[in-house]
């Protein structure tokens, strides 16, 4: 019975049911003790138990044995793949009624569960709220947080609770009560790998947490810049724009020129660095900033799918990027030109001849 997880089965069938070990031992004639190392996968139940546990639970020997897993977890993938694609074409209507359907068909996965708390709070945040639907979103998410053993979807679920109840429900206190039961920073896996292990696996993981640190710098520091519910009126429009090319220096430090992945960051630096020096009279700035975001984004999409960094800071780390970009449809050009420049804030320059060749590039990328 190698490979099976059917100790994980049993404590989630044990759990969805609210049963406690005593009941389920008392039933099978055997100790607590029993049914907490088959939990804990200490060891197995005997065969003849088999039958007796899948009574217990209403359920067949398959889905104990877990031998629908596999299948299942491809049909798990597919729903999440055809739900991302519907969201980066912001059919967020039809990746609701897709995610419904999902979690009808497959109602204990605790990804697809999580993925429609998601789209729910993304529909209120587009304009439409809808209290009924964030109350669902958080039915979804305390169900995830009472049920799921896996860490990782356990913080992504309170993540995902922090920002409903900060940007949805403005409920800061609930918002930085979930957020204080995250782990620290001190604790987290990445750190550890890299301080406490030795030899590759620490010397590639320090690599992989530099370009996560830089990664995370240039959200902080775009987030304290130009996002406005987090910056506000903190800031001048100078200040703002040497904040923006300092997370600008930070991605030169690390990449030393060769970007990979993060000409997505860099686009998106100097779209913004556009945008604040309009707000400031300085055209010339503004289009060299548009230029410079257009180079970055079709270097971005022409990306090989495999690609290793150069950077001596980083250079065991490759990029892929079907993982990294998951199942997205649309590139960075695309994104990047889809009615980000109807608005009035570009008309100093939409005319320039410097301007509409910077965008005529990017088209042209998108029609190659």
């Amino acid at each position: 019975m190698t490979g099976i997880k059917i100790g994980k089965k049993i404590r989630l069938l044990r759990k969805n049911n609210d049963v406690t070990q005593d009941k389920l031992a008392a039933y099978l004639g055997v100790t607590p003790q029993a049914v907490s190392r088959w939990e804990s996968e200490i060891c197995y139940p005997d065969i003849e138990t088999l039958p007796q546990i899948a009574d217990f639970f209403g359920v067949g020997m398959d889905e104990l044995l877990c031998y629908d897993s596999i299948q299942k977890e491809s049909k798990i993938r597919e729903y999440l793949k055809q739900s991302e694609m519907l969201y980066e074409n912001e059919k967020l209507g039809e990746c609701l009624a897709l995610l419904r359907e999902a979690y009808a068909e497959i109602p204990s996965s605790f990804e697809i569960q999580l993925e429609l708390a998601k789209i729910l709070s993304a529909i209120n945040a587009e304009g439409n709220p809808r209290k009924n639907d964030l109350m669902e979103a958080i039915s979804l998410c305390n169900h995830i947080l009472d049920y799921c053993t896996d860490d990782e979807l356990r913080d992504e679920t309170k993540k995902t609770m922090c920002d409903i109840y900060s940007h949805q429900l403005g409920n800061t206190e609930m918002a930085l009560d979930i957020a204080e039961k995250l782990h620290s920073m001190s604790y987290s896996k990445e750190l550890v790998k890299a301080t406490v292990l030795t030899g590759d696996v620490a010397f590639d993981q320090a690599q992989k947490n530099i370009m996560d640190f830089a990664d995370n710098m240039w959200w902080h520091m775009y987030n304290i810049a130009c996002v406005p519910d987090i910056s506000e009126d903190k800031y001048t429009v100078d200040q703002k724009i040497e904040i923006m090319q300092r997370g600008v220096a930070i991605l030169e430090v690390v990449f030393d020129g060769d970007y990979v992945y993060f000409n997505d960051r860099l686009a998106n630096s100097y779209r913004q660095l556009a945008m604040l020096y309009l707000a400031k009279g300085d055209r010339e700035s503004a289009l060299l900033c548009i230029e410079r975001m257009a180079k970055h984004a079709i270097e971005f999409d022409s990306l090989p799918e495999n690609s290793r960094y150069s950077s001596v800071l980083v250079n065991r780390i490759e990029y892929n990027r079907e993982t990294l970009e998951g199942a997205e449809t649309l590139t960075l050009c695309a994104k990047l030109l889809r009615g980000r420049f109807a608005n009035r804030i570009w008309a100093p320059i939409r005319n320039n001849e410097r301007f509409i060749a910077a965008i005529d590039s990017m088209v042209k990328t998108l029609e190659a």
